[in-house]
């Protein structure tokens, strides 16, 4: 179960295409298991963690991480931040991230 602190919603992103946030956790907690999340987030999707996400090598004291995994056709691209303890999946279209969002929901608990 992904346990968050605020509902999942697409909404545009500031940098152009759209992003679904997942908040987690608190401000500047390197313990936030980020990875762990993706990886149950993916799984859910149908995808293999091992196989399907594409992030750089985990680093002592890491912070802000980016990287990919291929749902469908569609590339999304992957952003996380232990300095305001969010995860953002990130698209260009609007209606992979409404479809992605209805697979995952089943596994996401708001607190």
């Amino acid at each position: 179960m992904i346990t968050l602190r605020s509902p999942l919603e697409v909404e545009p992103d500031p940098r152009g295409g759209w992003q679904l946030v997942f908040w987690v956790g608190s401000a500047f907690d390197l313990t936030t298991p980020f990875r762990s999340i993706l990886g149950d987030i993916v799984e859910s999707l149908g995808l293999d963690p091992q196989n399907d996400l594409k992030l750089p090598m985990r680093e002592a004291g890491e912070d802000f991480v980016e990287g990919t995994f291929q749902f469908g056709a569609v590339p999304i691209r992957v952003y996380f931040e232990h300095s305001l303890s969010y995860l953002a999946l990130m698209s260009d279209n609007e209606l992979t991230l409404r479809d992605l969002v209805a697979r995952v929901q089943p596994n996401v608990t708001v607190v």
